[in-house]
């Protein structure tokens, strides 16, 4: 995890935060963040746009970004189906992400391998 200087982000949305004395990165605490989107805050550059938000979490009054470990734990749930959009409104205005691209991008690579076209 790595701490993120908010000076030059906007807060799409705020998640409720982490509450755990552990911190999130450790595997122990894998459990609490499985399907767990409400801890997830969503920010992106101040010159961007949604494709560069990305998620963080935070702990106390900082917030930290997720590796792709936490990232499946926590969007484990969300299948890729025919027509999927990786974009929705966000609950106070806006538009954010539903899966950070990174692992948007993971689950598009494994949903391929499972492919078969007819030949």
């Amino acid at each position: 995890m790595k701490q993120v200087n908010m000076d030059n982000m906007i807060l799409v949305h705020s998640g409720s935060g982490w509450t755990y004395d552990q911190p999130p990165c450790n595997k122990q605490m894998i459990r609490y963040l499985e399907r767990n989107e409400s801890i997830v805050s969503w920010i992106q550059p101040k010159q961007g746009n949604v494709d560069d938000q990305f998620p963080v979490i935070r702990i106390g009054d900082k917030h930290f970004t997720l590796s792709l470990r936490m990232m499946k734990a926590i969007w484990r749930h969300v299948r890729l189906k025919k027509g999927f959009v990786n974009i929705e409104k966000a609950p106070f205005g806006g538009m954010k992400l539903k899966i950070p691209s990174l692992l948007f991008i993971e689950k598009m690579r494994t949903q391929s391998r499972f492919n078969v076209s007819d030949l």
